[in-house]
């Protein structure tokens, strides 16, 4: 199965595609410093949750990016329903081709590291879309700490420890201004409604020759969740402002 379809459909349903709540999406935010007026581009914008979010609270402008079609017209919709469709739009692209017209005030990317192929490869390519005084938002997964059992770090190549990360940002000259985290209540939500969309695919799909392999996929999601991701993996918003030095 492509993998955009299985992404679809595993978690095309959530409103928020990562383990945190739009409390904690508006808590970056506000950390971020967003203002009305300040333009914001998200790469990997999934559904539109978090632009909308920070259009509705916040007054900024701005664009999402994004390659999969439903999810640009889950977007669309997203932005329409918050009254923020004269202000913040979606293209549906790939993202690591996309090159804006001015810097925008804020980059982010919420859970979408994988488009450029990691972290720091996600920060280098936001700092191209800021201005020199912007911030950016990373969202991303990171081991607990560096005692992660060598069997489940080899799943996860390109996550990072927390000081790692901050070592990264460090490098690219910034600080971090502000860690949103999420909790274990925040994880079991988020993977349950992955759970949920697959056995809900499955129910309407009884005779579909992709049905082994879905079955395959939930299982070993849960394997993992419940052998080792719950206990060793985190996830956290970062939010990343020019350093002083």
């Amino acid at each position: 199965m492509d993998i955009t379809e299985l992404i679809t459909i595993s978690q095309g349903t959530l409103a928020i595609m990562n383990p945190t709540t739009p409390e904690k999406v508006l808590a970056a935010g506000r950390a971020a410093g967003l203002r009305e007026g300040d333009r914001v581009v998200e790469t990997g914008c999934g559904n539109g949750t978090i632009l909308a979010l920070w259009g509705r609270e916040y007054g900024v402008s701005g664009v999402g990016i994004e390659a999969r079609e439903d999810a640009c017209r889950r977007a669309e919709q997203a932005f329409r329903e918050a009254n923020v469709e004269d202000r913040i739009t979606v293209r549906c692209m790939d993202a690591r081709e996309y090159v804006p017209d001015e810097p925008f005030d804020c980059a982010t990317s919420i859970g979408a590291s994988h488009i450029q192929g990691g972290f720091e490869a996600t920060l280098d390519a936001l700092m191209g879309l800021v201005t020199d005084e912007g911030t950016i938002i990373i969202g991303d997964r990171c081991w607990r700490s560096d005692r992660t059992p060598p069997e489940f770090a080899r799943e996860w190549p390109d996550v990072l420890t927390g000081y790692e990360i901050l070592s990264t940002v460090r490098e690219a000259g910034l600080d971090v201004a502000a860690v949103i985290r999420s909790d274990e209540n925040d994880w079991d939500r988020y993977e349950s409604g992955i759970w949920q969309a697959l056995l809900s695919w499955l129910g309407d799909n009884p005779g579909h020759p992709d049905r082994d392999f879905i079955i395959d996929y939930l299982h070993r999601l849960q394997d993992e969740y419940f052998g080792y991701g719950r206990e060793y993996m985190d996830w956290a918003m970062y939010v990343l402002v020019p350093g002083f030095w």
